[in-house]
């Protein structure tokens, strides 16, 4: 064995180079640092129609957004609202002629790494602005050395009647049997009063409205009680309306999950086509639905209130379902062909209610027994397994689902064609594949065996 020895100079020089040297690759090709990325900030702002001068001021949110963002604000310019509009902002916004900045507001909140706020502004249309006249407001999100978004939102003057509904509301802690008193408030932000109004409602599956006799009902291919009123009376430029004993609905025993009432106002004499694919009847009732004003008329309409649609949403009503896997057994010899039906039912009472989330509801997978070869299937069905990589994963198949509801009291079931190929392997099975909205109360008949014998 051979020796080398070196001095400690020459080593410690050694040593600092071989560190500069991995430093400096480091440098080339690693992305750049957190600290040096200087974050984003963005705004946005709808577009917005306002009634002629002398309608309530309109107040409309602008929101900030911003992650990693050293002083994360938003510029505008309002030069293009000349003639058109004003508007006006929180004391915590800079306004120097017609350019104003807002800083991220003070009650913006911090969610998976992005802050987010509001800014309410409250838009006026001028004298002199008449029906059909445009502006625009240029704004633009800025932060410390970050890129910036220029945005625009238009704002459009309108005469005529204009009514909004004013309900938005969530409500928790509802369970099945308890009755909820749901609002309906509406106010005329145009500056021409509306004679009489259309006012159209949906509860969905579970919800059970009171009955009223200016109103009419029926059932949607959701299982949804839609609800069509027709309401008289005068509803003069800014004044709140609305039923003051709100509207008694009851929480049955199909209700289950997130769900969401929605109301819709309209002028009657321009209103909408009826909702299509419902049929609608009345009910005998000993009252009607009569909405009453309220208070003095609103100089502002409050921010959250920009549109004839409103909504009381209900959060997860716990309710009690059970969904029972239905297996199948037959017989054959080997060589046959046998035909095996299997899938879901639900028990109820509570009813799976995807609407609100998109969700589908009844979907479940199959696995064949040991031994059988699938020769037909439905086409709803899809499969996964086989050989990968040498290694055999077993067949299954995952079959879709019964749409956005599964009503209480109803099966979904499909049927594969199997050809026998040997007797007396592992049973197969059928299970529930989605937990929607949450694991029934019964989840041991959530699995069922298929077998061939």
């Amino acid at each position: 064995m051979t020796s080398v020895r070196v001095s400690r100079d020459r080593l410690l020089r050694g040593l600092t180079t071989l560190v500069v040297a991995t430093a400096l690759i480091g440098v080339a090709t690693t992305p750049a640092s957190a600290e040096d990325d200087p974050g984003w900030v963005d705004g946005s702002l709808n577009d917005l129609t306002l009634g002629v001068a002398g309608t309530p001021g309109r107040t409309v949110p602008l929101t900030l957004s911003s992650t990693g963002a050293t002083q994360p604000r938003v510029t505008l310019d309002l030069t293009g609202l000349a003639g058109v509009a004003t508007a006006t902002f929180p004391d915590f916004c800079v306004t120097e002629g017609t350019s104003v900045t807002c800083p991220m507001p003070p009650t913006a909140v911090e969610e998976y790494g992005t802050l987010t706020g509001t800014v309410p502004v409250v838009f006026r249309a001028v004298p002199g602005a008449v029906d059909g006249a445009t502006g625009t407001i240029d704004y633009t999100g800025l932060g410390e050395q970050t890129d910036a978004y220029p945005r625009q939102a238009t704002v459009t003057v309108r005469s005529g009647p204009d009514l909004l509904d004013m309900v938005g509301e969530y409500v928790s802690g509802l369970d099945v049997g308890d009755s909820l008193a749901v609002p309906v408030t509406v106010v005329n932000a145009g500056d021409q009063p509306t004679v009489d109004l259309r006012l159209t409602m949906r509860f969905p599956v579970g919800l059970v409205p009171a009955s009223y006799r200016n109103c009419r009902y029926g059932t949607d291919q959701s299982l949804g009680t839609v609800v069509v009123c027709t309401v008289r009376g005068t509803f003069a430029p800014g004044q709140r309306h609305e039923l003051r004993q709100k509207l008694t609905t009851t929480v049955g025993p199909a209700t289950l999950g997130d769900k969401r009432i929605t109301q819709f106002v309209e002028p009657l004499a321009s209103a909408g086509p009826l909702p299509s694919g419902v049929k609608l009847k009345s009910r005998d009732a000993d009252q009607a639905l009569r909405l009453r004003p309220v208070g003095t008329p609103l100089g502002v309409i409050p921010i959250g209130v920009d549109g004839a649609g409103g909504e009381t949403y209900l959060r997860a009503v716990p309710g009690a379902f059970d969904i029972v896997a239905q297996g199948a057994a037959v017989t054959g010899a080997v060589g046959d062909t046998v035909q095996v039906t299997v899938g879901l039912h639900n028990e109820g009472p509570g009813v799976p209610d995807g609407t609100i989330s998109g969700d589908t509801v009844g979907y479940f997978s199959f696995t064949p027994p040991a031994g059988v070869t699938v020769l037909a299937h439905p086409l709803d069905c899809g499969s996964r397994g086989g050989e990968e990589d040498g290694e055999v994963i077993p067949e299954v198949w995952n079959c879709g689902a019964v749409g956005s509801v599964f009503p209480a009291g109803a099966s979904r079931t499909v049927t594969f064609d199997l050809r026998i190929d040997s007797l007396g392997g592992a049973a197969g099975e059928v299970r529930v594949s989605n937990r929607f909205p949450r694991v029934d109360d019964n989840p041991g008949n959530d699995v069922a065996p298929v077998t061939v014998s």
